[in-house]
């Protein structure tokens, strides 16, 4: 069901996920300007932007951090994932037909609030789900953390919801619990 013609897809996502690759192929110097900082599981970032320039989930797909965590707000059970950010190939191209960039994710949050530019300091941006509220990468833990800005714009209210983007990709789930 992965519409992605590489053959590693299936290292991040499971075969009943229908993905749709949103964006031209990357090289891994060009993921590296984009995404410079190191971090923990930056590894298997790279990996999945290789193998597909972020994308749009087609037919639902959804984390449930119970898979990892105690939960303790019910309305967090599960989360629905829309779409991955893409990497632009020229800074030019910066919209797709199903996308955003990272870059472009990262500068509509940063001037929410002075603890938002903090907080971009040290998350990317990666995914988001079709309410407009982001999953990022905290680049010193390697956590993937969610917003839901529905409920509050404070950076400090980030919900952790795997504890690595490997984790993370590989629990996403195309149906509902």
């Amino acid at each position: 069901m992965n519409n992605n013609s590489k053959g590693n897809i299936n290292v991040f996502l499971n075969n009943d996920i229908s993905f749709r690759n949103s964006w031209k192929g990357i090289s891994v110097s060009q993921i590296s300007e984009i995404v410079s900082d190191e971090f923990p599981g930056k590894k298997d970032f790279i990996e999945f932007y290789v193998a597909m320039n972020g994308g749009l989930f087609t037919k639902g797909a959804y984390i449930y951090p119970d898979n990892f965590y105690e939960i303790t707000n019910k309305d967090y059970f599960s989360i629905e994932i829309g779409s991955f950010f893409h990497i632009p190939i020229i800074e030019d191209e910066d919209d797709s037909y199903y996308t955003m960039s990272i870059e472009r994710a990262r500068d509509r949050r940063i001037d929410y609030s002075e603890d938002f530019e903090n907080f971009v300091l040290f998350h990317i941006p990666f995914a988001d789900n079709h309410a407009d509220n982001d999953f990022w990468i905290d680049i010193q833990t390697g956590e993937i953390k969610y917003i839901d800005y529905e409920e509050s714009y404070d950076p400090d209210d980030a919900i952790v919801v795997a504890p690595s983007f490997l984790e993370f990709c590989k629990h996403i789930q195309a149906k509902l619990k």
